[in-house]
């Protein structure tokens, strides 16, 4: 950035970085990232959990529990949870009304038939203890741990709880007003919106469920979503089911019958430089699959169009001088959507 005098910062936008030009003032934005998806070999599975040794724990369909290491774990079972320390807690059927949880190393859990695998979800950490979502005696569904008993109390629903190995646990609380929010029993009411909590890390950052927007009033539903980079797909026409999340920010879900893995990779950089003919945007050689993208107002809809220029390469870095006249502000990023 010799010669380019640092004015702001500004934030960018997910799989894309963003850098602020203002004649001779330009600022550029730390590089934000992607993620990277893989299919993995494991068909006909649902629901999958994922813990910091990347082992994937499924429902398989046509039944049973299984590992990514250890093969079958069980031959019933649905929506398995993976602790780090290797346990598997899954809903299993023991003549109802409902489900019960049973431990790969503890067996049986809860008596009763209680877990609706419908309208409640149930966690692991790695020190054992277990959360889990039943009604209470008015018929709200309140949220209980099998260490420290009953944690949510009052006349109002509390769904999705979710927990982590420092003890934290996280569920979605409906409000009187017909609202809703995400709580933390460590950090209080957690800021954004409120989605279906399905798991949660050491970090703090958990995964979950929301809508997107096809066509106006209309909406898509279920779509992953990162508390810490926002949705994984942002089409509403691709759906995922089930979801984990480990310390490391990799997320697992199901789609079409396989598992998918999606890890977060910081996104290129994008810098402008002074050369003797004028100012000129780069970008590295191994992200070749990018390329500039430039608006001169980021008002919501922001409306991006493709850099005109063959940018040149030296095996190290994309160059592409800005030639065109595009105002006194303008703003630039790295996409890497169909120009």
């Amino acid at each position: 950035m010799t010669g380019i005098k640092t004015t702001r910062q500004r934030l960018g936008m997910v799989q894309f970085v963003i850098i602020l030009l203002a004649l001779s003032a330009c600022v550029a934005v730390a590089a934000h990232g992607q993620w990277v998806i893989t299919q993995l070999p494991y068909s006909l599975a649902m629901e999958p959990s994922i813990n910091n040794s990347e082992e994937i724990v499924w429902a398989q369909n046509g039944g049973g529990i299984y590992s990514s290491v250890r093969g079958a774990l069980a031959s019933s079972g649905l929506s398995p949870h993976l602790a780090n320390s290797g346990e598997v807690v899954y809903a299993d059927w023991f003549g109802g009304p409902y489900w019960d949880l049973v431990s790969t190393t503890r067996g049986r859990m809860t008596q009763g038939g209680i877990i609706d695998v419908n309208s409640s979800t149930f966690d692991v950490n790695a020190l054992g203890e277990v959360v889990y979502g039943v009604r209470d005696t008015n018929d709200y569904y309140q949220v209980y741990s099998t260490v420290r008993g009953q944690i949510t109390f009052g006349a109002r629903d509390h769904y999705y709880p979710c927990i982590n190995d420092k003890g934290e646990i996280v569920w979605q609380e409906y409000l009187d007003d017909g609202g809703r929010v995400n709580v933390s029993s460590i950090r209080g009411v957690l800021p954004g919106d409120s989605h279906n909590i399905v798991d949660l890390n050491n970090a703090g950052d958990f995964c979950s469920f929301d809508s997107l927007e096809k066509t106006s009033g209309y909406y898509t539903w279920p779509h992953l979503f990162s508390s810490a980079h926002g949705f994984l797909i942002s089409d509403p026409d691709q759906f995922q089911f089930g979801g984990g999340i480990n310390d490391a920010g990799t997320i697992v879900w199901a789609a079409q019958n396989y598992i998918y893995k999606a890890t977060w990779t910081n996104g290129p950089a994008l810098s402008i430089v002074s050369t003797p003919s004028g100012l000129a945007l780069e970008w590295p050689t191994n992200v070749p699959g990018f390329h500039p993208e430039y608006t001169t107002n980021l008002a919501n809809p922001a409306s991006w169009q493709a850099l005109t220029g063959n940018p040149v390469t030296n095996s190290v870095a994309f160059h592409l001088p800005i030639e065109q006249s595009l105002g006194n502000f303008v703003f630039f990023r790295l996409s890497n959507r169909n120009p």
